[in-house]
């Protein structure tokens, strides 16, 4: 029998809701500030700055921990790609949709992300899907409808298409970050979380300057400012939430990240004077209880046999939540 890694971190529970919480609020404070620049610079520049200034913390953290080589190790080259290129796309899309719809209202719309990723998780990887998460499905798509329906009727009444265009982003960027979620968990077989991480933010750099050509602005000084307090404030948010899931289980951390909502409604009013509608709010505690279902049976302990211990991924250690699994990794875009 091998030795535990030397490295692995003890759980401290408190710590890790401490951190997640604040993951929570790093990441409405990234989705206000995108808020604010919206309609003033081109959404790729805003993936460009979100991803490359983010990624400045994330190494100086991998560099100051010691796991800095545990991030570029990958037997996945390919798949690091296809993640980043699937989830940049995810984040431009539910970038573009600030420029339209409330602040709480297109976070309200990233928690359809789960439930996509249950179907796509049969789809494209196979997995039996029991009947009771296809019942949970159709009661979190009820909930999107209820969060659809005031962009219906806004538009119905003539007030302009920007509504149901904003809904229409936000909700393929939650089913964008449903594929990403897809890949994250074909790479967690081999690679770190450490590695997911790195490579996602280098990926989703490299695909945002590929947008100079269609035309990027020069930011004044309160525009660059934003630009970078939005991009540290996503690589902080990415490392509070990478190190919640090192102290705590996944089963207590996960269902802190709709706190998210609560931070982006609360900012939303005081930066911009906006009240989500009723209908939304109700539509997305809907959705929220059809997660939390979801995150409570799935984490059940079920029985099982094991042959023998399963290898620890490349680069790193075997979890605490799961010997043998990598951690799983969550981001603003999955």
């Amino acid at each position: 029998m091998e030795p535990p890694c030397s490295d692995l971190p003890q759980m401290n529970v408190p710590a890790g809701i401490g951190l997640q919480i604040a993951a929570t609020f790093f990441f409405a404070v990234m989705s206000a500030l995108v808020r604010m620049v919206a309609d003033e610079v081109p959404s790729g520049e805003i993936v460009f700055a979100r991803s490359f200034i983010g990624l400045l913390p994330v190494v100086v953290w991998l560099a100051w921990s010691g796991r800095m080589t545990g991030a570029l190790v990958t037997r996945q080259p390919f798949g690091h790609v296809v993640r980043g290129l699937v989830g940049v796309s995810a984040m431009w899309l539910s970038f573009a949709a600030l420029a339209f719809i409330p602040l709480a209202e297109a976070v309200a719309f990233s928690y359809a992300t789960p439930l996509v990723a249950v179907v796509l998780a049969a789809v494209l990887l196979g997995e039996r899907v029991p009947a009771y998460r296809w019942l949970v499905l159709a009661i979190g798509m009820g909930g999107i409808v209820l969060m659809l329906w005031p962009s219906f009727s806004h538009a119905s009444v003539g007030s302009g298409p920007g509504p149901l265009i904003g809904a229409g982003l936000a909700l393929a960027g939650a089913v964008g970050a449903g594929f990403a979620i897809t890949q994250v968990r074909h790479l967690t077989r081999t690679e770190t979380s450490e590695a997911i991480v790195f490579y996602f933010s280098l990926v989703a750099s490299v695909a945002g300057l590929a947008t100079l050509p269609l035309g990027w602005v020069m930011p004044d000084g309160r525009v660059a400012l934003i630009l970078a307090g939005m991009g540290l404030a996503g690589g902080i948010g990415q490392i509070c939430v990478t190190s919640a899931i090192r102290h705590a289980p996944a089963s207590v951390v996960a269902p802190l990240n709709y706190a998210t909502l609560i931070w982006a409604t609360v900012l939303g009013i005081i930066l911009f004077g906006e009240w989500p509608a009723p209908l939304v709010i109700a539509g997305a505690m809907v959705v929220i209880v059809a997660g939390l279902v979801l995150i409570w049976r799935e984490r059940r302990p079920a029985p099982r046999i094991v042959a023998s211990r399963p290898e620890p991924p490349v680069g790193g250690c075997a979890s605490a939540d799961d010997p043998g699994e990598a951690p799983p990794v969550q981001d603003d875009a999955a």
